[in-house]
């Protein structure tokens, strides 16, 4: 087959947080423990067309094309933050040619949306290498030079992660009690919990919690995400929009940052 007319696709999975702990800082990032799965109802997907192509400098480049979006996609915010890291994942691999990207998990959402296009971009990458037989398989540390989450939801699969995304210990799959997930039309800046998260602590308005979960079972009895606060002060309807929920679902967790959040039935 000819490497000019093959295409290679991979489909990533959304990412949910069954728990999400603050556990300190290294250095500007705060250190995490987390469980975390996928979550298989929204994905992106990249389809990667190999070229001979070359920039003027000879150097290696990947054109993007967007061809679906999810409803309140922002084309410019996307590219600003995405084409730098396609530039790096095309310098790493050493290839140019052209990213079709599909883009169904929302960014802000707290499901990981940034990584799974990063991720879904590498595999597809991947693909083509084996195909060619020479397999290629990027690094952890390259993966966290793009995203801290971009290691766990390269390894995907239920998993406990901790320290800056660096530390993955994976966990048995389990099935979770029925659930929805809701989303509104709400970007959660993620920095900014953060530095809310920050103010807080100072002030003594929270603290730290030194009793964080360690399996699937134990996160969904605790139900811990500690930026949930930061997240609903900064974002008033995002409180009015979990409130809401806690009057249809008995039991309403937070993913990540926000702003989606898991409803338990």
């Amino acid at each position: 087959m000819d490497q000019n007319f093959s295409q290679y696709e991979a489909r990533v999975p959304a990412k949910l947080n069954l728990s999400l702990a603050v556990t300190g800082k290294r250095g500007s990032l705060h250190t995490l423990d987390m469980i975390v799965c996928p979550y298989e109802k929204l994905w992106d997907e990249a389809i990667f067309l190999p070229q001979n192509s070359r920039r003027m400098n000879n150097s290696p480049h990947i054109e993007l094309l967007i061809a679906s979006v999810y409803d309140g996609f922002v084309p410019r915010l996307f590219e600003k933050f995405f084409i730098p890291k396609l530039d790096a994942i095309s310098r790493q691999f050493g290839v140019s040619g052209t990213l079709v990207l599909k883009k169904g998990v929302p960014l802000g959402a707290g499901l990981g949306g940034s990584s799974t296009a990063i991720v879904a971009t590498i595999k597809c990458i991947e693909k083509y290498f084996s195909h060619i037989k020479r397999p290629r398989r990027v690094s952890e540390n390259f993966l966290l030079s793009l995203s801290s989450d971009a290691p766990c939801v390269y390894e995907g699969g239920f998993l406990r992660v901790r320290g800056v995304g660096d530390d993955i210990s994976p966990l048995a799959p389990c099935a979770l009690p029925d659930f929805d997930v809701h989303i509104p039309p709400l970007a959660s800046n993620s920095a900014a919990c953060y530095a809310k998260y920050d103010s807080l602590l100072a002030e003594g308005s929270i603290q730290v919690d030194s009793a964080v979960p360690a399996t699937v079972s134990e996160a969904l009895s605790s139900l811990r995400n500690d930026l949930t606060l930061p997240a609903t002060l900064l974002y008033p309807e995002l409180a009015a929009f979990r409130d809401s929920l806690l009057s249809k679902y008995p039991r309403v967790l937070m993913s990540g940052s926000g702003s989606a959040f898991i409803c338990f039935k």
